[in-house]
């Protein structure tokens, strides 16, 4: 098991190397545009996926048979009322609905962990530019938010799953920053480079865990860099990811695997924009896993699934 520095380490130089590898010329900048009128957004996104241990959610639930795994669904739906503060800054309250689920129907399927509902109400403030080439070219954007969050999460709408049990606590403040990053760089018209990155740092007051268990300060950071090739009107795009997940908090439950390691590995996605609304993608990942805190026997996931994002609205 590698250091918990070596693994902050290892992130925080993707993210560097995300940073500093497709630098912006000095034609590039904020949006070059009039405070936009308030207005009001919906959007959705929908993933679903196949992986063997699924890390990021799953409590310890012991040995996955073999040819076993986790068949998940996420639909998370957003609407959010925009006040411009400038052309780039505004704030926002929202309302989101989010269903996980798992359709297979072995007893680890069936865990409220995987199957479930959250609903929320949050109010956050957001900077958000974009990234223009000397042509006037659409090469990447930057997001951040501050927000804060109350949540609710209930047993899921098959009665075959489990309920939510008695000690868990179901209501959840989330309070922190968010921030999402992205640019490419072609090389040619058919070949580029491009990095994605999602961070958060947020403090929970239950995070849902187990009755007693309180206060949690976790962050979270997600980067890719990668290659892609024009094919048609679609793009391959193999890549390098690290997701990093820390609770900086030092309690016995700040402790828990799902809550402390680092997914690091290879994976590649046939991204579809110009055949279907939104942003579509198709993915494949090979993931070696490493815990900070309590080891775990697993080291390594695969998951493969398809993921998109709609601006309904």
């Amino acid at each position: 098991m590698l250091h918990r520095k070596h693994m902050n380490a290892l992130a925080a130089g993707l993210l560097f190397a995300a940073g500093t590898s497709f630098q912006c010329d000095s034609a590039i900048g904020a949006d070059r545009y009039q405070k936009p009128a308030d207005e009001i957004c919906v959007e959705g996104g929908i993933e679903s996926y196949y992986t063997q241990y699924n890390f990021n959610r799953t409590r310890e639930e012991g040995t996955i048979p073999d040819g076993s795994g986790y068949y998940l669904f996420s639909l998370p739906l957003t609407l959010e009322a925009r006040h411009y503060l400038s052309d780039a800054i505004y704030l926002a309250p929202y309302a989101r609905a989010s269903i996980t689920y798992d359709f297979a129907d072995k007893p680890l399927n069936r865990s409220y962990w995987n199957n479930n509902q959250v609903f929320a109400g949050s109010l956050k403030l957001t900077t958000q530019h974009s990234f223009m080439n000397r042509s006037d070219e659409y090469v990447g954007g930057i997001s951040a938010s501050l927000f804060s969050q109350y949540e609710v999460m209930t047993s899921s709408f098959d009665r075959s799953k489990d309920r939510v049990p008695a000690g868990i606590e179901r209501q959840n403040v989330k309070s922190g920053l968010s921030f999402w990053f992205s640019t490419q760089k072609p090389l040619n018209p058919k070949f580029r480079v491009w990095t994605e990155s999602w961070g958060e740092l947020a403090w929970h007051t239950a995070a849902f865990s187990d009755e007693g268990e309180d206060d949690f300060l976790i962050g979270s950071l997600s980067s890719k860099i990668g290659t892609g090739v024009n094919i048609a009107h679609a793009s391959f795009e193999p890549y390098v990811t690290v997701d990093l997940v820390n609770d900086f908090l030092d309690r016995d439950w700040n402790r828990a695997s799902w809550f402390n390691n680092v997914q690091y590995g290879p994976g590649a996605r046939l991204v579809l924009d110009h055949y279907l609304p939104g942003n579509v993608s198709i993915y494949m990942e090979y993931l070696f896993v490493s815990y900070f805190d309590t080891p775990q026997d697993q080291d390594h996931d695969i998951k493969a699934g398809i993921s998109c994002w709609i601006p309904i609205f």
